[in-house]
């Protein structure tokens, strides 16, 4: 039996077992990395109603939201590391999202991960990410899984730009100009 047999044998298998094979990893080239819609009014009044009962405090003009997902390996390779080493990028990272905050009066940011053990350090040392311990966000907005987690940047409008495989939390570093220019891609 040749290779492309054998795989896609492998492929039939678990799809019969119920299965599905790893997470697609969207390389900056990729075609659906990048997508853009609009949220019906529900879900919208129901997301901000969700993140303010989370947070605790008025919600701003543009959200951002961060996902990650469990039994990810995005950062197996930091994980590695020594956690004396690990503990720096969290705090750069934290202290990133908080500059961000005092320059961007008009977004709100935030960092959710789906309930589960197996968390590279860097996600699961992290305090400043919330638990989506119902999967209230995963079920609303981010079913679809991507390697190194997903972003989602939500105008006041209810229009919304996914960013898939978003390791670096770049939806965070978007202008409102590409921004703009991503809506009417």
């Amino acid at each position: 039996m040749g290779i492309g047999m054998q795989s896609g044998l492998f492929f039939i298998i678990l799809y019969m077992l119920g299965c599905t094979p790893a997470k697609k990893l969207y390389r900056s080239n990729d075609k659906n990395k990048i997508s853009s819609e609009k949220l019906s009014d529900s879900t919208f009044a129901n997301l901000k109603q969700y993140l303010t009962s989370i947070a605790k405090i008025q919600l701003k003009d543009t959200i951002i939201i961060k996902y990650d997902y469990n039994n990810e390996t995005c950062w197996d390779e930091l994980d590695k590391r020594s956690d004396d080493y690990v503990i720096p990028f969290i705090t750069a990272n934290q202290e990133r999202v908080k500059s961000l905050l005092e320059l961007r009066n008009n977004v709100s940011i935030f960092a959710f991960r789906e309930p589960g053990v197996n968390f590279n350090k860097i996600k699961k040392w992290d305090k400043w990410i919330v638990i989506d311990s119902d999967r209230y966000l995963f079920n609303l907005l981010f079913k679809e899984r991507s390697t190194c987690g997903n972003s989602i940047i939500v105008l006041p409008d209810g229009r919304y730009v996914v960013i898939r495989s978003d390791s670096h939390s770049e939806a965070m570093e978007y202008s409102q100009d590409k921004i703009v220019e991503l809506l009417t891609k």
